[in-house]
């Protein structure tokens, strides 16, 4: 494949997340029809390392979780591939994992990418995502300041703004960290921020509707809470978005039963439990069991109630054990890397510091040398010349004080730049 053609089906590949990013269906469905085949005819490593990422994320799309990471593992697991190209499936498989509730495994994935995709390089649009996927998982377990932290990252890297899609998510962030905060009007200023920016695909303003959704029902405002959550929800489900739909469906039912509508909550947990059970969301189903549980104790079925609080309770405990298995082996990872970089700082700083009492020694030494060529000179022109002059008849003795004198200056250095080592090696100890 020659440069130019490279770098236009990676121009093309970027185009491709935009429209995922933005979830605009139709024209992804119809650019992931071109660009799959066209990708795929070339025997390139590159040129097939971008097919599996655009077919990874296709899948994705769909819910295939699972293909999905087939997909991605193609291209992150090849060392030969550049880091760039790594880095965007290792973003795929962060995606993936956050969208499964596997929340860990996304964050190692995500932060890995970070790493890998060169901020110079093609791909360096694609940091934004990346940093944008942490900052929400970080919101979502209610780490505030690492998800602020990573918002403003995301927003930095795309050049900070002050419309469209960065401007949109920035805003969204903060919306989402305020809720968790319970500062609610801060919230929803932020919200209404991101609904005003303009050209936004509905499936986008989908989500900034559920989440002002949810911020209605903490306020226990809950007809403005219908209001939002009942249009995303309409939005997602006409786009087949099964899995966001279950976010919104959960919400729905919570504003239901607080109005004592248990009838309306039954009907969007009953679905929402198949749509889980079907996609594997384990934080979502986490969410459908209390909620049927809390369903059936209002109806007074206890007995069923019951039977939904201990799967909740089931489910909660394994989610726990395995969220702080793979928390403490990310942060052990997290740990032994920075116990590497201190310790290679610690080797090039002893180096460093070795380095300058080599150059102190040195610079002593020379001094003595110096002191060493003057007192050898001046024993010579007072002592040694007369004499070699009075046996001057004598070539070979007059020749042998010479060299003589020569060769007392390295062994008389040498003498003095070991003194001088230890002597600073001590003082060093």
């Amino acid at each position: 494949m020659l440069d130019a053609q490279k770098i236009a089906f990676q121009q093309e590949v970027i185009e491709f997340m935009t429209l995922m990013a933005t979830r605009n269906r139709p024209e992804l469905e119809k650019k992931s029809a071109v660009l799959i085949p066209a990708l795929g005819s070339y025997d390139d490593k590159d040129a097939q390392a971008m097919c599996s990422f655009v077919n990874g994320m296709t899948s994705f799309f769909h819910s295939k979780y699972t293909e999905a990471r087939e997909h991605f593992l193609c291209v992150s697991e090849n060392e030969k591939l550049s880091g760039s190209l790594r880095g965007i499936a290792l973003l795929g498989q962060g995606l993936t994992c956050r969208s499964a509730g596997n929340l860990d495994e996304a964050v190692t994935y995500l932060t890995s990418a970070t790493e890998s995709i060169d901020p110079k390089g093609m791909f360096r649009s694609f940091l934004m995502y990346c940093f944008q996927q942490l900052g929400d998982i970080h919101a979502s377990i209610h780490e505030n300041e690492m998800a602020l932290h990573y918002f403003e990252r995301a927003y930095a890297s795309a050049g900070s703004a002050t419309e469209g899609l960065p401007y949109l998510r920035y805003h969204m962030g903060l919306g989402s960290c305020y809720l968790n905060l319970k500062e609610y009007e801060k919230s929803k200023d932020h919200y209404y921020k991101a609904l005003e920016v303009k050209d936004m695909p509905a499936t986008v303003t989908s989500r900034i509707e559920n989440d002002l959704g949810i911020v209605y029902l903490e306020t226990k405002q809950y007809e403005q809470a219908e209001k939002y959550l009942s249009s995303s929800l309409a939005v997602r489900e006409a786009n087949t978005m099964d899995d966001a739909a279950c976010t919104s469906m959960t919400a729905l039912a919570e504003v239901f039963l607080e109005q004592g509508r248990t009838d309306e909550a039954f009907r969007l947990l009953n679905r929402c439990a198949t749509l889980v059970e079907k996609f594997e969301t384990k934080g979502k189903k986490l969410q459908v069991f209390k909620l049927l549980a809390h369903a059936n104790r209002l109806i007074q079925n206890y007995e069923q109630a019951i039977l939904y609080y201990e799967q909740y309770i089931a489910l909660y405990a394994q989610l726990k054990r395995e969220q702080e298995r793979n928390i403490f082996k990310f942060k052990n990872k997290q740990i032994e890397k920075q116990r590497q970089i201190i310790a290679d700082k610690h080797r090039e700083l002893a180096e460093t510091f070795d380095e300058i009492k080599r150059l102190k020694v040195n610079r002593k030494s020379a001094l003595f040398s110096w002191i060493t060529i003057i007192v050898l000179v001046v024993i010579s022109e007072l002592f040694i010349d007369p004499l070699i002059e009075d046996h001057a008849y004598n070539n070979i003795l007059s020749l042998s004080f010479k060299v003589g004198i020569a060769l007392l200056f390295k062994p008389i250095d040498g003498l003095y730049e070991s003194v001088l080592w230890k002597r600073t090696m001590r003082k060093a100890a």
